[in-house]
């Protein structure tokens, strides 16, 4: 079939081209300057059995006529080249086969997706029944839980609340135990006599302005503690030592000094300035001149940065020290 189509357009398509050449040829053979519409035309080809049927042509009807077949020649070629086939019995066949796996896919497909909105509204239905069991289980537990934390809202209120007064209680009894603590410190002070700074066998490197190498020299004069430094000669101290002897009996009224109890290395300090360098003259003493000679040293002091006016020893600390001198 395809082949008989194929030479029914060549044929066609063949007289097509032959009626366009004969009407180029008249229009051309027409354009010559002696040659008018009504000149006799004879073909060349054609010419003896176009007059022997119809007679003489003129050059305008031959024009008409070329161009007639031309048209009707190119029309048929285009019918016969686009006309719609029969179809084939072999692709009808395949085409029916086909329609019968998509009829069979169709089926299938319909029956999974049944089953599958089945699947999917038993899952909902259980997933529902889940929801909602849980949303139980979670409104009960909800209520349970604030019930605890009503009880436990309560007991902690009851607690701060004992706390609240405990506290109370505790800050009065920490104040009472302080006011008690101040009471009993002063009984102690009052009755126990503080102890001295030194003592008689202590290192005499413990005085202040008695380093390592100067307790060396006073070890090899044989000067091995307080005691034996307060004994000592100043004279033989300054000979043998790097100290002289206005700072040798310096140290030795301090050492003196510092065994008085309650007296430390800045009260003793202010006492060799008040010109106290023993036991004896501190015992001597009478209270309210050497609180002033102590007063106005003190202040001095204070000024050069020495020690602070918390160190400045009051009236009361100097009539104990006067007191333990006389011991």
């Amino acid at each position: 079939m395809p082949v008989k189509r194929g030479v029914a357009v060549w044929i066609s398509g063949f007289l097509t081209f032959v009626a366009a050449l004969s009407l180029i040829a008249v229009v051309i053979y027409w354009t010559r300057a002696d040659v008018g519409p009504n000149s006799i035309l004879r073909p060349y080809l054609v010419g003896d059995i176009i007059t022997s049927l119809i007679g003489d042509l003129r050059v305008e009807t031959y024009f008409w006529i070329s161009l007639v077949a031309t048209f009707i020649f190119l029309g048929i070629t285009c019918v016969v080249a686009y006309r719609k086939l029969p179809p084939d019995p072999e692709i009808v066949k395949m085409f029916v086969k086909v329609g019968g796996n998509l009829a069979a896919v169709k089926k299938t497909q319909e029956t999974t997706a049944t089953q599958l909105v089945e699947n999917i509204e038993n899952t909902r239905k259980t997933s529902q029944e889940l929801f909602t069991k849980v949303n139980t289980n979670f409104e009960d537990a909800k209520k349970e839980t604030l019930a605890v934390l009503e009880k436990q809202e309560t007991t902690i209120q009851e607690v701060e609340r004992l706390s609240k007064q405990g506290a109370v209680a505790l800050k009065k009894q920490k104040a009472e135990l302080e006011d008690m603590r101040i009471r009993l410190e002063k009984i102690e002070e009052k009755m126990i006599p503080p102890k001295p700074r030194l003592k008689g066998q202590d290192n005499p490197e413990e005085i202040r302005g008695i380093g390592p190498r100067l307790g060396e020299e006073l070890k090899a004069l044989g000067i091995t503690n307080v005691g034996e430094l307060i004994t000592a000669d100043p004279a033989i101290i300054d000979e043998k030592t790097r100290v002289s002897r206005d700072m040798a009996e310096h140290l030795q009224a301090t050492a003196q000094l510092l065994m008085i109890p309650g007296v430390n290395e800045n009260d003793a300090e202010l006492l060799v300035e008040a010109g106290i360098t023993s036991r004896k003259e501190l015992g001597d003493q009478d209270l309210v001149p050497l609180s002033r000679k102590i007063s106005e040293i003190a202040k001095t002091r204070i000024k050069e940065g020495k020690i602070s006016k918390d160190e400045k020893p009051t009236i009361e600390e100097i009539s104990s020290w006067i007191r333990m001198a006389r011991y």
